[in-house]
């Protein structure tokens, strides 16, 4: 009797390790699908709103434009230097330059509120910095066209310029062609034509067959539609521009676009040139083990059947034979700055790299404006 028991312990001991192992898989497998579909799902909701503000007080300044002293908590975002927008649950504003920036507290001169900004308010601190068209924002003519894409119509800005070179700029993951405000005077002030586009599963625009974003795998062929479009306007070259996911978009559009010979030049910021090292990354930043940032790539795979070493662009960077202007910030917690080393250093002939201190994701534009558009027009 004594043997039988022994060995219904050790069953039963057997058993509850295989439930154990269950668990921890399936567990696994839930925080990785949960973890893919931060990838994956199309998601633009402002926020989350995680700042909040502690005074505000009204401000005139000269020419009789007006604006707020608003305090906030002091956090590495509320006290980077430089122009952002500032998102909040019923409204909108500009946060332009810091006034003061004490150990918990840091006030900054903010204008153009719409709703309601008020002690208490929870803020969201945005690179894109305005809300609108070209022309209302900033005094850029434009229209508002549609280009055929194999989905259907496509939104997009155009706006006029001189010359058959056109820039077309692709925005980033779950952000918008408004992303593109910030540098177009500076392309509009070169003369380009410029298309400033939308793509699948933009708002207004058509939805991807199942309904996910595809990180660029599939994203390019509006990209290419555009280019097409542009060319029936008069284009013989272009000049693309790409933002975080929007460089893995152009990366794919130079390695299986039959037009990508007319390319003449990339301007990227913080583009995503490694999606397994993002993946590394946002692992790390959220305190999860490395093995996650694995187990996630099999979640995506199986999700939209994506090829992981095909966007790995150092391992392709001879792939690339026009110049390119990278910038990428120092203190980028989304897109690894080391991917943008990398890349930099695979490719010294045709690269010309501004690593931005104190930038966040793609916002070397917003942490010196003036810097940046001086090097885009000397490029």
């Amino acid at each position: 009797m004594a043997a039988a028991l022994r060995r219904r312990w050790r069953l039963l001991a057997v058993v509850a390790a295989l439930v154990v192992v269950l668990l921890v898989v399936v567990a696994v497998g839930a925080v990785s699908w949960v973890f893919s579909s931060k990838l994956l799902d199309p998601d633009h909701e402002l926020g989350p709103y995680g700042i909040g503000v502690e005074r505000v007080e009204v401000r005139d300044l000269p020419a009789g434009r007006g604006a707020y002293r608003v305090t906030f908590e002091h956090d590495e975002t509320s006290a980077r230097p430089g122009i952002y927008g500032l998102d909040y649950p019923d409204g909108h504003a500009i946060a332009r330059e810091i006034v003061a920036d004490k150990n918990d507290e840091v006030t900054r001169l903010v204008t153009d509120p719409r709703g309601d900004l008020e002690e208490g308010t929870k803020v969201a601190f945005d690179e894109r910095v305005w809300e609108g068209n070209p022309l209302a924002t900033r005094g850029v003519p434009y229209r508002e066209i549609e280009y055929r894409s194999e989905l259907g119509a496509m939104p997009a800005w155009q706006v006029e310029g001189r010359g058959g070179t056109w820039a077309i700029f692709v925005h980033g993951h779950n952000i918008t062609r408004g992303e593109g405000l910030r540098v177009l005077p500076t392309l509009h002030r070169a003369g380009l034509p410029t298309l400033l586009i939308a793509y699948r599963n933009d708002p207004g625009a058509p939805r991807s067959e199942d309904g996910l974003i595809h990180l660029g795998a599939t994203e390019w062929r509006d990209l290419q539609s555009a280019a097409r479009h542009a060319m029936r306007e008069g284009a013989r070259s272009f000049v693309l521009l790409g933002d975080s996911m929007g460089g893995a978009i152009v990366s794919e559009f130079i390695h299986q676009s039959p037009l990508a010979r007319r390319v003449r030049a990339l301007i990227l910021d913080a583009p995503v040139l490694d999606w397994s090292a993002v993946l590394d990354l946002q692992a790390d930043e959220r305190g999860l083990p490395t093995f996650l940032a694995t187990t996630t790539e099999w979640a995506v795979s199986r999700r939209i059947d994506f090829a992981w070493s095909a966007f790995d662009q150092i391992a392709r960077a001879r792939d690339f034979h026009m110049p390119i202007l990278l910038f990428h910030g120092t203190q980028d917690d989304t897109v690894p700055i080391s991917s943008s080393d990398a890349f930099a250093r695979a490719l010294p002939a045709l690269v010309t790299y501004h690593r931005v201190p104190r930038a966040g994701h793609v916002e070397s534009w917003n942490v010196g404006p003036a810097r940046y558009e001086r090097r885009v027009r000397a490029f």
